[in-house]
């Protein structure tokens, strides 16, 4: 086989991907990444990288909306881990095919923190991920929880014009918002780097329906986080509060609203503590409270916990869609779905807050200790 310069063989793997179902695919290297915070030096993962390609896999909007009208969580939850299986084994295979061509190249896994088990120091390591740190510090809970990744996959995604940062601070891309998986590797391959999305292409209106379906204060409505990387300057976020807000309604430890009105998926009640420093012992405690619980249905595996876990929220980037009429719909389809109740078989279910509420009445003491605070009742 005839070598092949390094324009043809990323223009080949963007289609490889394109063919395989992704709806956006870019490349970003090293000099378009400087400036973001340490999570965006490629070589944290792979000594001498150069490039990532990176590229964005859509969810079933039908799933979708089904899950966010509370109807039915099993197929929206189904389809994420399909599309991730999907994004991963695509990754999988960009690695074998640049290896091929001559070029070493790694998976860039989501979630890949310590908190997920990677045993590679996130810490500044050289003096350009210092002086990044400087630009863009880590908060000190981001580093006690381990919530800090080795590398940015929306990062990454921002760069090389994947799609940009909405409020939420998750990736919207142009065709379907933040509904995607998004998959990215590193290689020591020199591949040529795509555009980054023109300013005029971000639909984002700062409409905050992504804070408003949020059940918890995870989004600040007062600070802002911006980042430049390369010769661009992205769209602002919301600063993102503790992550254990976010995580504890994730894992279905927490659910309702901080306003009672909705809930994401999980039925628990309890509220968390206002404080950040109480957080803590309120998360050991749902965690308990999870454990005890019969097993929801379905879910992922995690091989190296030996547990499976259940998606129960995702609202803040499933809501966004380039229409405003979409994310409208899914906003209120969100918020006036009712609120998750828990049954003995495990299967979680949506009720109106009334009924809920006559539910959770009716159970025992000691079972319905697991979803909600009784102690000051008695």
């Amino acid at each position: 086989m005839a070598e092949l310069d390094l324009g043809t063989i990323r223009d080949r793997l963007l289609i490889q991907a394109e063919t395989a179902g992704c709806c956006a695919v870019g490349v970003c290297n090293q000099e378009g990444l400087e400036g973001g915070p340490p999570s965006t030096d490629l070589t944290r993962q792979l000594p001498g990288a150069r490039a990532a390609v990176v590229f964005a896999y859509p969810v079933d909007e039908e799933k979708l909306e089904l899950y966010m009208g509370k109807i039915d969580h099993a197929p929206y939850q189904e389809d994420y881990i399909r599309s991730n299986n999907i994004t991963q084994g695509l990754a999988g295979e960009m690695t074998n095919q640049l290896r091929k061509f001559g070029y070493e190249a790694e998976v860039v896994y989501a979630g890949n923190t310590p908190a997920d088990g990677t045993r590679v120091d996130v810490m500044p390591q050289n003096e350009r991920q210092r002086k990044a740190a400087e630009l863009n510090p880590a908060k000190a809970s981001d580093i006690m929880m381990g919530s800090i990744p080795v590398i940015s996959q929306r990062h990454l995604a921002a760069a090389a014009g994947v799609g940009f940062f909405g409020m939420s601070g998750n990736i919207l891309t142009t065709t379907h918002g933040a509904a995607v998986t998004l998959g990215a590797i590193v290689t020591d391959a020199d591949l040529p780097p795509t555009p980054v999305l023109p300013p005029e292409a971000n639909y984002c209106d700062e409409c905050n329906w992504c804070g408003q379906v949020c059940p918890t204060s995870f989004m600040s409505r007062t600070d802002f986080t911006t980042v430049k990387m390369g010769e661009h300057d992205h769209h602002k976020y919301s600063t993102r509060e503790h992550h254990m807000r976010c995580a504890s309604h994730m894992m279905g430890m927490a659910g309702l609203s901080e306003d009672g009105k909705f809930s994401s998926w999980g039925p628990g009640r309890k509220p968390l503590p206002k404080q950040d420093e109480q957080l803590l012992p309120a998360i050991m405690e749902m965690g308990g409270d999870l454990s005890k619980r019969p097993e929801v249905p379905g879910g992922f595996y995690d091989a190296q916990r030996g547990s499976k876990t259940n998606i129960m929220c995702s609202a803040c980037n499933l809501v966004c869609h380039p229409e405003r009429k979409v994310r409208a719909k899914r906003l209120k389809m969100w918020r006036t779905g009712g609120v998750s109740v828990q049954h003995e078989d495990g299967r979680i279910e949506t009720l109106p807050v009334e009924d809920a509420r006559a539910f959770l009445d009716a159970m025992p003491p000691e079972r319905r200790a697991l979803y909600e605070d009784i102690e000051s009742e008695t």
